[in-house]
C-alpha cells in the first residue's frame, strides 16, 4: 500500500488574480499567473478541533410543554480578540506554502511566514482565490467520500 505524506501538507493551487464586475458584482477570474502557486489544505479539521476545544456553558430551562428543567449546553463566546486568534491560527493551519509571490518594495520572495500568510489573506483577491481553493477541497473530498460508499 502506497501512502504520500505529503497529502497532509495540502494541494497546490496556482494562482489566479481576480476582479468584481462592478455590474453584475461577480468574481471575473483571471488567467493562472505561471509560476506562481499556493499550497493549500482544509481547514475544517482545525476548526472542528478548535470547536471542540471551547469552553461549555451550562444553562437550565423550563420546557414549557413539560415544565420540567432541561440543560442547555452551548459554546462559551469568545471576545474580539479570540476570534482574531482563531482567525490567525487558521489561515496559518491551511496555508502552507507560496512560491512565486515577491514583496512589491524589495523585490524579495516571500517566504512562507505566519505573518506573510495574514498579510496575504488581507489583500481581496487573494481572499477570494483561497476560499475558491477551500470550495475545490471540498468538493473533492466530497466526491472521495461518496465513492467510497458505493464500494
Amino acid at each position: 500500500m502506497f501512502v504520500d505524506l505529503d497529502a497532509a501538507k495540502g494541494e497546490w493551487f496556482t494562482f489566479r488574480m481576480s476582479s468584481i464586475d462592478p455590474n453584475t458584482g461577480e468574481i471575473v477570474w483571471g488567467e493562472p499567473v505561471e509560476g506562481v502557486r499556493v499550497q493549500i489544505r482544509s481547514w475544517k479539521p482545525f476548526l472542528e478541533e478548535a470547536y471542540a476545544k471551547r469552553e461549555r456553558v451550562i444553562e437550565w430551562k423550563i420546557n414549557p410543554k413539560t415544565r420540567q428543567n432541561e440543560k442547555h449546553s452551548n459554546p462559551k463566546d469568545l471576545t474580539a480578540e479570540e476570534i482574531k486568534q482563531q482567525k490567525d491560527d487558521a489561515i496559518d493551519y491551511a496555508i502552507t506554502g507560496l512560491e512565486g509571490f515577491k514583496d512589491k518594495k524589495t523585490r524579495q520572495p516571500i517566504v512562507c511566514t505566519r505573518e506573510s500568510k495574514i498579510a496575504l489573506m488581507a489583500l481581496d483577491f487573494f481572499d477570494r482565490f483561497f476560499v475558491d481553493c477551500q470550495q475545490t477541497i471540498d468538493s473533492t473530498r466530497v466526491e472521495e467520500e461518496k465513492g467510497a460508499e458505493k464500494n
